[in-house]
């Protein structure tokens, strides 16, 4: 499932992002969910207060 907009980070910086969970299958027939990036929404900001103010207005 994908998430709602939220602030993220990369080594860029933070933005307003979505993510998703991922189920991975491994080679010994274990499983396990992770959460991986889906879309970025926004450019990016120095600091995650600015991300979050963004978030606020546009949401």
């Amino acid at each position: 499932s994908v998430s709602e907009p939220k602030v993220m980070q990369s080594a860029a910086g933070y933005y307003i992002g979505q993510s998703c969970e991922v189920e991975y299958y491994w080679s010994d027939g274990t499983t396990s969910v992770g959460t991986e990036p889906y879309d970025r929404l926004s450019g990016y900001f120095a600091t995650p207060q600015q991300a979050e103010l963004y978030l606020m207005e546009v949401a």
